[in-house]
């Protein structure tokens, strides 16, 4: 769901979004910016301005999707992390098969499989998700003490460099799951 990074070009790569495979995890992950590979993907099915209204659904499988919908990743490079020897979890760079643009994927610590090749199709919100966005009221907007500079609000020809915190996705989960569903 959009849910701050308000600024006077309004673009997509500058919009915050909050993020959740359900509604508590909404109200819990941290507000980041879209990764490339996910701003592509609006872009290609017209949904960019949808998106930056209310937000979207982002679906992700193992399968192999024939739809047109559908768009195929790639993995590019995974890592995993040095540490505890039991600590299994691992993440990947995804690439989509006809581009440059990508995502990060996570897997769970008890899951040492990263798959080679992923489908992702993004759809609008539902009218029961709008709904319920709607009804939160905090997430639509921006947070009050998110950090403001003149280039917000004018163009001014100097450039500051912003430290940018992308969305990561989380693993692929263990079971089907909707929206509303508790995990």
């Amino acid at each position: 769901m959009r849910s701050g990074g308000y600024t006077k070009n309004n673009e997509l790569e500058d919009a915050l979004f909050a993020f959740g495979r359900n509604y508590t995890e909404v109200k819990e992950f941290p507000r980041c910016r879209l990764p490339t590979g996910i701003v592509n993907l609006l872009r290609r099915n017209k949904l960019d301005k949808v998106a930056l209204e209310t937000g979207f659904f982002i679906e992700i499988s193992l399968k192999k999707k024939p739809h047109r919908e559908w768009y195929r990743f790639e993995q590019i490079m995974s890592v995993k992390p040095k540490g505890s020897p039991w600590d299994y979890s691992q993440r990947a760079v995804f690439s989509i098969f006809d581009g440059f643009d990508t995502f990060e994927l996570g897997t769970n610590p008890w899951s040492e499989f990263m798959p080679s090749q992923l489908w992702v199709r993004i759809s609008p919100l539902d009218d029961r998700t709008l709904a319920w966005v709607l009804s939160e009221g905090k997430i639509l907007c921006g947070d009050i003490n998110e950090q403001k500079t003149l280039h917000d609000f004018y163009e001014i020809e100097i450039s500051i460099p912003k430290p940018i915190e992308y969305l990561r996705l989380p693993p692929p989960p263990d079971r089907s799951y909707n929206f509303f569903d508790e995990f």
